[in-house]
């Protein structure tokens, strides 16, 4: 724990040249929020990134979205696809980018489980969401963006602050605590936190930052807390081993509004959406 305020503060300064969003991402949040943006000046952003604009392609002609045809062109792509699911997918697949594996650190924290588990609370998000879609302000593919980045602040701790992250992660290990509860016990700061400095200069919609800051603490989120509550009932769902409290999560899916059937469904049909996302998504 650190001992005192300015302590801490030193070592939030210490993060503040954290990456900032990749250009394409940051200029096509202006363009999506547009009246006038058209599908060519989209199509026209994303292909200024080769490796973007292939795996834009690559979402395109997956399983995931189940277009009847082949999609050969960026422009067809953000005609059949949309502009929000083209931002969401862009936005998700650059901050995948970012944050890459790093040989140079000790092999403490599972990247390939904190991915996959990110691939499950995305998709279970999405599923919500589709659920809620009259109910709640979080469009599905924001849901799935949400739940895709919504344990950045982990990513970043590990690659940056990993000295901190790695004694936080051998006390949730000892105590048998979540790696949220060992933070805030041995560092007086958490990967929700990070989240929070890290897209404090993204401007990014708050029905996506909301979630990242707030997925353990829905109903301290100043803003959206429906979409907050959404990425914490998914976060729950895709916990290691499934091993969640089912009497907590059937109390929370009921004041969100959903049926023990909702929940089942959902369970059931998170395999299958996690193979087609798999397609596209991959670390």
């Amino acid at each position: 724990m650190y001992s005192n305020f300015e302590e801490l503060q030193d070592r939030i300064s210490a993060i503040a040249n954290l990456p900032t969003l990749p250009d394409v991402a940051s200029k096509l949040m202006k363009l999506v929020d547009c009246s006038d943006t058209s599908a060519d000046m989209i199509a026209a952003l994303v292909a200024q990134d080769i490796s973007l604009s292939a795996k834009v392609l690559r979402l395109a002609n997956s399983a995931f979205y189940g277009i009847p045809r082949t999609i050969n062109t960026l422009r067809s792509a953000v005609v059949v696809l949309g502009s929000k699911i083209i931002h969401t997918m862009v936005l998700s697949l650059t901050v995948f980018d970012m944050f890459g594996k790093n040989d140079e650190l000790p092999v403490v924290f599972d990247r390939s489980a904190f991915w996959q588990h990110s691939l499950k609370c995305g998709v279970a998000a999405r599923l919500l969401a589709q659920m809620q879609r009259k109910n709640i302000s979080l469009d599905p593919e924001e849901a799935f963006c949400a739940g895709l980045l919504h344990d950045v602040g982990k990513i970043v701790m590990e690659q940056y602050l990993h000295m901190d992250f790695h004694m936080a992660l051998h006390h949730a290990g000892e105590s048998g605590i979540s790696i949220f509860e060992a933070e805030k016990e041995v560092l007086g700061y958490t990967h929700c936190d990070v989240a929070s400095w890290l897209t404090g200069n993204w401007s990014l919609p708050d029905e996506i930052m909301m979630p990242l800051i707030y997925h353990h603490e829905p109903d301290e989120a100043e803003s959206c807390a429906d979409a907050a509550m959404l990425c914490h009932i998914a976060n729950i769902l895709s916990s290691s081993g499934d091993n969640y409290d089912e009497y907590e999560l059937e109390t929370k899916i009921k004041a969100f509004g959903l049926t023990k059937k909702d929940l089942t469904d959902i369970i059931q049909m998170i395999p299958r959406e996690m193979k087609r996302a798999s397609e596209f998504i991959v670390k």
